[in-house]
């Protein structure tokens, strides 16, 4: 299967509207890229050419074509649904800020709110309240085929494609609040990025964590507890899932804390580096 990526952008020219309210707004396009995946596992990427409506339901090319390096990336996926699963390697079991846990018999399953989604070099903002605040970097699945009671095998034709993500989370409210809403779905608490790349072989790839430049997590997919296609089967048992949905496949080894100034990277084999700064929540007007 061929490897392709896409991204999510705004139009040249849009990111300099600040009265639009919402990436919409601002004329968010799709887009496949034009790019080279060298020997060591790098990417050049150079074009981008236009599509006319997300890749989900195949490619629509419009012809026009601008280079990457001047486009404004957002997260891409806009999900109804952002599901994660924790305790999906076997080193994060005794590195869990939580306390050492038994490796699990299903899927730990919970929930991130869409809100939460943010992309490339947008900033993880840290409410004033959060005490301690670690990050996660993860290896995203996006789905491509609506998903409801399928099988593992089924599940496979169900993933359109995989992206790196960073499950940011407050230990704090984690241990608790009665739910994990605030300590997983707060604002920017979910990067998500660079590009969707489909085709690559999600079920071995090498996912790294880079704080401040220095890597503190390195691992591959084919170290996951649960493999990608039973976590979509087990997922689609409760919950249908859509087109462009995304499930974050868990974390592995020690996590780190994180603060204000910080630069966090997660790279992921073939898919490329998400990075985003991390800063104090800035005060909203009428709050």
């Amino acid at each position: 299967m061929a490897v392709t990526a896409y991204v999510r952008y705004l139009a040249p020219g849009a990111a300099d509207n600040p009265d639009a309210a919402t990436a919409a707004d601002r004329g968010a396009r799709w887009g496949v890229v034009e790019d080279e995946v060298l020997a060591d596992g790098t990417i050049e990427g150079n074009m981008v050419e236009e599509l006319a409506e997300p890749p989900f339901g195949g490619e629509v090319r419009t012809g026009r074509r601008m280079r990457l390096d001047e486009l404004h990336l957002l997260a891409p996926a806009t999900p109804s649904k952002v599901i994660a699963v924790g305790l999906n390697y076997r080193s994060h079991l005794d590195n869990s800020p939580i306390g050492t846990r038994p490796e699990p018999t299903d899927p730990p399953l919970f929930a991130k709110l869409p809100s939460s989604i943010v992309g490339p070099n947008a900033a993880i903002e840290i409410p004033p309240d959060a005490e301690v605040v670690h990050a996660e970097g993860e290896v995203v699945v996006v789905i491509g085929h609506a998903a409801r009671h399928v099988s593992p095998e089924e599940a496979r034709d169900c993933v359109f494609g995989v992206t790196a993500g960073n499950d940011v989370s407050e230990r704090v409210w984690q241990r608790d609040d009665l739910q994990w809403l605030r300590a997983k779905g707060s604002d920017s608490f979910g990067p998500l990025g660079p590009r969707i790349v489909t085709g690559s072989a999600w079920d071995d790839l090498r996912l790294r964590t880079r704080l401040n430049g220095e890597v503190v997590q390195d691992a591959r997919t084919s170290d996951l507890i649960f493999s990608i296609p039973e976590i979509i089967a087990y997922a689609s048992r409760y919950f249908t899932l859509l087109p462009g949905d995304v499930i974050y496949t868990g974390t592995p080894g020690k996590t780190s804390a994180i603060s204000p100034g910080d630069r966090v990277e997660v790279e992921v084999e073939g898919v490329g580096v998400l990075a985003n700064d991390v800063k104090v929540e800035s005060a909203k007007d009428g709050t």
